[in-house]
């Protein structure tokens, strides 16, 4: 991306998109076809297009694998799915570390039911 860092909740026209990312306003709207289960921009009222900085990641992300790295957009498309799904297996907990939890709440709770009875 060329201008730095985007603010969280600010929504951006195609010109603003294309002024920050370089991509062209004809292949974002292409990659809003393409990649639409990536890429949706919310619509005004007069059917105008607002980027939201999610949105502005993943075109740069788009521009990234097809233009540096060299994938076409179907091979775009499965490594954007592929992410996705590596991202999702990260955020839910290994069988370890739900048995690690399942150890360290089960001393905390004997420890506990023998203060109670001590007491």
């Amino acid at each position: 991306m060329r201008s730095g860092k985007i603010p969280e909740n600010s929504l951006y026209s195609i010109a603003q998109v294309n002024a920050m990312t370089g991509v062209a306003k004809p292949t974002i709207r292409f990659w809003e076809k393409e990649f639409g289960d990536f890429l949706n921009p919310i619509r005004t009222q007069g059917n105008q297009r607002r980027y939201e900085r999610s949105d502005i990641e993943t075109i740069e992300r788009i521009n990234h694998l097809v233009r540096v790295e060299g994938f076409t957009l179907e091979g775009a498309r499965k490594k954007l799915d592929s992410e996705i799904i590596s991202e999702s297996e990260q955020e839910l907990p290994n069988n370890d570390q739900l048995a690690k939890l399942a150890d360290t709440m089960s001393d905390y709770l004997l420890k506990k039911l023998l203060e109670k009875s001590t007491v």
